[in-house]
């Protein structure tokens, strides 16, 4: 499944020598022009160019005749063109400018109109030219979609409560200008055997409007009385296919109503799946031992087949159980391969403290679904975080956590890290903590943060976990992941609000300039936090928010950035901005929480070598 790439520090260190070595030689065996891996794109030459170039996004200038200068990356609007650098569009294809088609000048700026994209037939833009929604969704990967799979993760079961068995569902919204005709399927067959399919909804959703879906559990550990009495690892066909005629927004949620123990991850639909995959997770809240109880909490990781006969090779970033196809327990390092058709779901559960999954790595030979989480965590499990006035040293309570993990080409290197909606009552404002993982090369990371991790480097697969109680921005050599896990209860200074969840920061590179999202009913108190430009005009449901607390977030690439936390009501909500900004959604109950980015780009945007 590994194939060797050109890097593009590489590819360029090579032009570099051409240069200086034959001037006069050109590149392409006297070609009009030749294009060299090193990315979606490649490198794009014309012939006896040595400058004036493009690597992907990456375009090198000329400095004078025959003479390179400093490479430079473009901004996440622009597209890169041999000799034109930077620019708004390439001459001689069309381009969109909102749902109209416009022509390309020479110069690589916007020209006439030439054609209107009907709404009302489900016309959209793209790639400046009229397609169905769907269609031009997947050309353009992000959280919105024509086809997602759910599976129901699983949560936490103590000796009081049994948040396992709790129904989960799905939020699902229009994201279209039409209506939405949608279903929702089943396997009932067996892995490898003969799919048996049936309808377990059929919706209609119309524009801007939501659909709820509660489920019962649907186990995917191996349990039959949905008591986490499974195995844990374990392999079944038990994921939910979702297909829409138009595009879509999917939230799913477990459980589904308030309880102790909650979360939600926003889904990827199949256009912003992936097959490779570096986890980032979080530690288990125990094995714990109460007196006439032993409660058992898992991390997990779990892959969702979306096509027939995908190979899946998985490197345990931990220890994990045995059960279904894995015969025996496996160690850190060790490989998991299996064959995924659709609807299976291939489970792996931690094997003892800390039962963190973090680094895994999952490859595929076709896109799959990757999911991270835990049955039950608490937060902290570092002394160095610092406790509430008059804290006893409790850790108080366990929530459960999941997210969907975005592929490695979607990974970016330049965050603004919003810190979660203040819980505590008083002048304290409780710590976030945070999870920094290399993905696929060593990278410098330099952040706003206090030394020690102001500036530090990473490895592939290495972990680094800090905390604090401000927004932050982070800029870095090469990408990396950033996660956010929410403190329990006891670290919020005042009355109980809300547990751990699992939030995975998308880049500023994948930010958008519309959210469409739901706030789930049921919840206490609901925000959501804007990351964006200072001055930047962002609207919720076609008006500036009020009630919100704005704090400086800091600078990236020249730009001041702020954070917005502003609080929001229950039902579908849409955000629109100027320029493109970063939303996450958070709502705390009395003793549970959920946390979920608001949406965002998953554009492939990285070509990252081989993972280790």
């Amino acid at each position: 499944m590994r194939r060797p790439r050109l890097s593009v520090a590489l590819v360029l260190s090579s032009i570099a020598l051409l240069a200086y070595a034959a001037p006069a030689c050109s590149i392409g065996n006297d070609k009009e022009g030749a294009t060299m891996p090193g990315g979606d794109g490649g490198l794009q030459l014309d012939a006896g160019d040595i400058c004036g170039f493009c690597v992907d996004r990456l375009y090198t200038p000329c400095d004078g005749p025959g003479k390179p200068g400093t490479a430079y990356e473009c901004a996440i609007d622009k597209v890169c063109v041999p000799r034109l650098g930077c620019v708004a569009c390439k001459p001689g294809e069309g381009t969109c400018v909102g749902n109209e088609v416009h022509a390309c000048n020479d110069d690589g700026t916007v020209g006439a109109k030439t054609a209107d994209c009907d709404p009302g037939k489900g016309e959209r833009c793209s790639k400046g030219v009229c397609k169905t929604a769907c269609d031009a969704a997947a050309e353009s990967p992000s959280n919105v979609g024509c086809e997602f799979w759910a599976v129901d993760l699983d949560n936490v079961k103590n000796f009081i409560d049994d948040a396992a068995n709790k129904p989960w569902g799905l939020v699902l919204s229009n994201a279209a200008e039409t209506t939405a005709t949608v279903t929702v399927e089943r396997n009932d067959a067996l892995p490898g055997a003969p799919p048996k399919l049936a309808v377990v909804k059929t919706l209609t959703i119309a524009k801007d409007e939501l659909s709820t879906l509660i489920l019962p559990a649907r186990e995917i550990d191996g349990s039959e009385k949905g008591q986490n009495e499974g195995p844990g690892t374990f392999l079944s066909s038990k994921a939910l296919r979702i297909t829409s005629s138009v595009p879509l927004i999917v939230y799913q949620f477990n459980a589904f109503e308030p309880t102790f123990s909650n979360d939600a991850s926003l889904l990827l639909p199949r256009n912003g799946l992936g097959k490779i995959h570096r986890v980032l997770g979080y530690v288990t809240s125990k094995p714990v031992k109460v007196p006439g109880f032993d409660i058992v909490d898992h991390a997990f990781v779990t892959v969702v087949g979306t096509a027939n006969n995908t190979k899946v090779r998985v490197v345990l970033g931990q220890a994990i159980v045995a059960g279904g196809p894995i015969t025996a327990p496996k160690k850190k390092g060790e490989v998991v391969e299996v064959t995924l058709n659709p609807f299976d779901v291939l489970n792996l559960e931690s094997d003892g403290m800390p039962g963190d999954m973090t680094g895994t790595i999952v490859e595929a030979d076709q896109p799959v679904a990757v999911f991270s989480g835990t049955e039950g965590s608490i937060a902290p499990v570092s002394e160095s975080v610092p406790k509430p006035p008059g804290s006893d040293g409790s850790r108080c309570c366990v929530d459960h956590l999941e997210e969907q993990v975005f592929p490695v080409t979607a990974m970016g290197k330049k965050f603004i890290v919003t810190r979660s909606p203040i819980r505590s009552t008083t002048s304290y404002r409780e710590p976030d903590v945070l999870r920094f993982l290399g993905i696929a090369e060593t990278a410098t990371v330099k952040t706003s943060l206090p030394a020690p991790f102001d500036s530090f480097t990473i490895a592939p697969g290495e972990m680094k976990e800090t905390w604090t109680t401000t927004d932050i921005t982070v800029e870095s050599t090469a990408p990396v992941a950033i996660g956010q896990i929410l403190v329990s209860q006891e670290y919020v200074d005042g009355a109980y609000s809300g547990d751990p969840s699992l939030t995975i920061f998308p880049p500023v590179e994948q930010y958008r300039q519309n959210y469409l999202f739901l706030v789930p009913p049921k919840w206490t108190k609901n925000h959501v936090v804007i990351s964006a430009p200072v001055g930047a005009e962002v609207k919720l449901d076609g008006a500036v928010p009020t009630g919100c607390v704005i704090e400086p977030a800091g600078k990236i690439d020249g730009v001041d950035y702020e954070a917005r936390r502003c609080p929001v009501k229950e039902g579908v909500r849409r955000l629109t901005g100027d320029k493109p900004f970063g939303v996450t959604a958070y709502g705390y109950g009395y003793a549970g929480s959920y946390a979920f980015t608001g949406g965002a780009d998953v554009k492939p945007i990285y070509t990252p070598p081989p993972l280790k």
